[in-house]
């Protein structure tokens, strides 16, 4: 029988089902319903109560649309953004939902930490019965033990509902791949995990939202537990999940690959009965062929491909290796039913069949089928209507059916899951496989349970050499306020050689109340039967406990665990092999002007192999006041120590002369805000190429303002003064250094792999009748840079702010400065620069405002080839029109006159001005056309002596609002 015409068989055999008696609420977790529409019933219930205003605005758009167009001397950069959002009800009972995010970034073609979001388009028209969606989609199928899939591509879905049942289908093409990444965790580590690391992809643009996330087999959240920077694919946990080299650490997730173009075909049905649910899916995944001949096949590829014998291609030109097509089928049917209102039966189905090689018939591929099975006597959690349960469960899975993606929701064979209760390894896995198991709970007085249950897992080879028995006795208690349980295990596993295992657990948590205590242990001993291993017994025990203290507006929760496994030739001779003992703790409280978080691991770790290391991770926040207060504020600290690839800036470069970002190969750093830029930054990324190093680092942020008239001073100079300061410290050290405290000094600072420190204190005063100011600045930075050739730069500057409102409409203003820098990199430079700049601002009538400047700047300095001198002397004239709706605009011309002995000198100690004089004009215009539309336009032209020719550069810009 045709693949898909079982799939419709199963369909329509749902018809027979009847209505006879109320499924559990409270039935086991895979009992769960899938929503048809994105338009649920509490959705539709809003809609009708906005009835009235739907009448009369049926649908709601909005968006917006930028172009920006720059031309340079060196060529033409084209910026354009579009988004567009059309949504509601386009007339009784038909939503229409729309979406067109055009942001110039074609997929999977960044390599940037700016990679959020890709270029969009889809249109979803719905009603209580249909629904049809064109465009970008993400295709979902989770409702399947089985086998499930989850996939953005290109095309086209629809679906039907009538009555208990609802069908499905799309068709698509995309260019992606599926990845799945699985790798151990670092001590203190809880951000840069990459999520190439644990595959052979030296880099990945991970498509975006597509990522499922286990740690040590549970599923986690996405932006409550996690984050993932998708360009480059980096993992970030978050909160108080911090993974340790014991934890294992799964992702499956989509990239895009421009060579892998596939179709997609897939379709789903189910029926919701009062006793009987019933789901059927089946999806195919194949190589398109045909745009592959077209774009990327050449005619001997193909007769490559169609000789294919399982053997790998490499072509001849420098495209590497030949990709093979291929096809993957895969259909399932899962069945439930509950009787008397209390049995419970879960059935299903699946089948997959693949092809490594869809033009060739001598290589084909695995094909296999899978069941699965569970039964139990009370669906009830808590054993409701039948004081004993039995439950049988189990599933088998051909060679053929198993692939690491495209898994259910099961996850029976989990490779952490395995490990840790079955002592089965997945790299021994070979053949078909097999699970059975078999539980039976009483139930007692008190909300008590005794339970037993017995599984058997094995895979189906001839000598069936990879197999494991598991039994476990328990006693539990469950109610609202408490849960605590004893477990005794016994594990018989087979995998490279024969081992048996012996272990008591228990655990116990308050779950109500103000104090919450909780606590775990585990003991357990195990003996391995090989003549290949020496120390043929072990033991382990872990422990836990905490107690996690919750009020009103804040909690609490410490954490105390350890960890000790012993080996030997014999229990009485056991030595030690690993160690493991820390704390956790994490804190957070939220008052009105007020909030703290504060989380910490403490980590020791000793192997007999590698002797002992720490690790810690640490961050606190606090942050205090609010606008209205006389002190305000936020301080943090962070500290850890840890393996992992540092962040660097990344630049895009573009056409010559269109960027605002230009290289200074003087000082061999980037300066941005420049004229003639060649770059622009994309913002900060993993360094893809470095390896992951022990990193210990200490991050400390302070920033405050202190506003004596808030507290009731209404006389004397205090009334008008406001004092700031803004200041951080970020020390990384990589050889071997543990750092509790961030560099503030130099000295500290250059015996460090890399750094910062900056701070900045300003002093304001305010005229009382705001006619003036004066602010003084007095600010340092220095900066350690890990590169190739070393990079030290100390910063200090001073900085007085006059400000004078004179006669009415007029406003004056005296800015003298001095910065005083010490650079080494290619060599060693030291430069101090006083300057000051004046300008007087009238405004004229119609909106009119003339404002000539001037600005003095003089640099003296030394490197290793002798002085560094210049002398910058420019004047301004600025006229301007700003209506303050709708126009501003104003063009700029200064005169720029520098002499100096030097030919060459660094770019920040002249700001990009040689030697002579220059000439430069700067015209913008900003019009707010209405609140729909946005247009602007710059134009910079450079030109004198000191120039090597004109420069020019336009730059148009137009935005939109819907």
């Amino acid at each position: 029988m045709p693949f898909f015409a079982v799939f419709i068989f199963l369909l329509a055999a749902s018809a027979w089902a009847g209505n006879y008696c109320k499924l559990s609420a409270d039935s086991i977790p895979t009992w769960r319903g899938v929503p048809f529409l994105k338009q649920n019933a509490e959705k539709l219930k809003a809609a009708d109560a906005e009835k009235a205003e739907r009448d009369t605005l049926r649908l709601k758009t909005s968006g917006s649309k930028t172009i920006q167009v720059t031309v340079g001397d060196g060529g033409t950069e084209v910026e354009q953004e579009l988004h567009l959002s059309v949504s509601g009800e386009a007339t009784d009972g038909v939503y229409i939902d729309a979406v067109l995010s055009d942001v110039g970034r074609e997929a999977g073609s960044e390599r940037t930490a700016t990679l959020r979001e890709v270029d969009e388009v889809h249109f979803r028209v719905e009603t209580e019965h249909l629904f049809l969606h064109l465009g970008d989609m993400t295709w979902k199928e989770s409702t399947l033990g089985l086998s499930g899939l989850e996939r953005a591509t290109l095309g086209v879905a629809a679906g039907v509902k009538a009555g208990h049942s609802r069908v499905r289908g799309a068709f698509g093409f995309d260019e992606l791949h599926s990845i799945h990444s699985t790798f151990q965790g670092v001590d203190g580590q809880q951000k840069g995990y990459l999520l190439s690391t644990g595959t052979s992809e030296a880099y990945v643009a991970v498509v975006p939202n597509s990522e499922t996330v286990f740690l040590n087999g549970v599923k986690l959240k996405r932006n409550e537990d996690y984050v993932v920077n998708y360009a480059g694919g980096v993992l970030d946990f978050l909160g108080a999940i911090i993974p340790g080299v014991e934890d294992e650490i799964r992702v499956e997730f989509d990239a895009y690959n421009s060579g892998g173009m596939q179709i997609l075909k897939a379709a789903d049905g189910s029926y919701r009965g009062k006793h009987l649910w019933l789901d059927v899916m089946g999806f195919e995944l194949s190589s398109d062929t045909a745009r592959l001949r077209r774009n990327t096949w050449t005619d001997e590829d193909r007769e490559l491909l169609k000789k294919d014998k399982g053997k790998k291609f490499e072509r001849p030109d420098s495209l590497g290796e030949l990709e093979r097509p291929w096809m993957l089928r895969r259909m399932g049917a899962r069945l439930r039913g509950q009787l008397w209102n209390h049995a419970y039966a879960d059935l299903e189905i699946g089948a997959s069949q693949a092809d490594t090689n869809t033009l060739s018939h001598q290589v084909g591929g695995p094909s296999g089928k899978a069941y699965r099975w569970f039964l139990s006597s009370d669906s009830t959690e808590m054993q409701r209507y039948s004081p004993i349960r039995v439950e049988f469960a189990g599933d088998y899975l051909q060679e053929g059916f198993i692939q690491k993606n495209y898994q259910g929701t099961d996850r029976n064979w989990d490779s952490y899951l395995l490990k840790e209760n079955w002592d089965l390894d997945t790299a021994q896995i070979a053949g078909s496989l097999r699970y059975d198991e078999i539980s039976l709970r009483l139930k007692l007085p008190a909300a008590y349970f005794l339970g037993m249950e017995w599984g058997y897992r094995r895979s189906l080879t001839e000598e069936e050499n990879w197999n494991s028995s598991r039994a476990r006795a328990f006693l539990l208690h469950k109610n609202n306020a408490t849960e605590s349980e004893i477990s005794f295990i016994r594990v018989v596993s087979f995998n490279a050689y024969e081992m048996e295992r012996y272990q008591g657990t228990a655990r116990a948590e308050v779950k109500t109340g103000m104090f919450r205590p909780f606590g775990s242990a585990a003991y357990g001993v195990w003996l391995k039967d090989s003549e290949e291993i020496q120390n043929d017994h072990s033991e382990k025990a872990d422990v836990k406990s905490g107690l996690n203290i919750v009020g009103e507006n804040w909690n609490t929760k410490g954490t105390l665990f350890g960890t000790r496994a012993r080996t030997g030739t014999s229990f009485k001779n056991l030595s030690d092999s690993l160690q493991i003992a820390g704390f956790e703790h994490s804190a957070n409280i939220s008052l009105r002007t007020f909030s703290f978080s504060h989380i910490l691991q403490y980590k020791r770790t000793i192997l007999d192999t590698a002797g002992s290391s720490n690790s810690w991770i640490s961050e606190e926040s606090l942050d205090w006041g609010n606008s209205n207060s006389p002190f305000s504020g936020r301080a943090s600290y962070r500290l850890g120590l840890t393996r992992e690839v540092p962040y660097v800036p990344i630049y895009k470069a573009v056409a010559p002369g269109t960027g605002d970002v230009k290289f200074d190969s003087l000082a061999g750093v980037f300066v941005e805000g420049v004229d003639n830029g060649d770059y622009v930054y994309e913002g900060m990324g993993r360094s893809d190429s470095a390896d992951a190093v022990r990193a210990s680092s200490a991050a400390m942020t302070l920033s405050f303002s202190l506003i004596p008239r808030a507290f009731g001073i209404r006389h004397g100079v205090l009334r008008d003064l406001e004092f700031s300061f803004d200041g951080e410290s970020e020390g990384r050290d990589t050889t071997g250094k543990n750092l509790f405290l961030p560099p503030f000094w130099n000295s500290k600072l250059r015996e460090l792999t890399s750094g910062l420190f900056n701070g900045e204190l300003s002093i304001l005063w305010n005229e009382v009748q705001n006619r003036g100011s004066i602010e003084y600045k007095v600010g340092t930075e220095s900066e350690k840079r890990n590169t190739s050739q070393g990079y030290f730069e100390n910063r200090i500057w001073h900085r007085l702010d006059f400000v004078y409102a004179g006669r009415k409409n007029e406003l004056w203003e005296l800015i003298p400065g001095l910065e005083i820098v010490k650079l080494e990199t290619f060599q060693k430079m030291d430069w101090k620069i006083y300057e000051a700049t004046a300008s007087w601002k009238r405004k004229l009538p119609l909106h009119f405002y003339v404002m000539p400047k001037g600005w003095i700047r003089k640099g003296d300095g030394k490197d290793e080839m002798g002085s560094l001198d210049a002398f910058l002397r420019q004047g301004a004239l600025v006229l301007g029109f700003d209506d303050e709706e709708m126009i501003h605009a104003e063009n700029e011309f200064s005169a720029t006159y520098v002499t100096t002995d030097n030919e060459i000198l660094p770019y920040q100690m002249v700001s990009g001005f040689g030697k002579g004089t220059t000439f430069r004009n700067a015209a913008t215009i900003t019009v707010d056309a209405n609140e729909y539309l946005s247009l602007g336009f710059s134009y910079v032209i450079r030109f004198g002596n000191a120039e090597s020719g004109v420069f020019q550069k336009m730059s148009m810009e137009a935005r939109a609002y819907f």
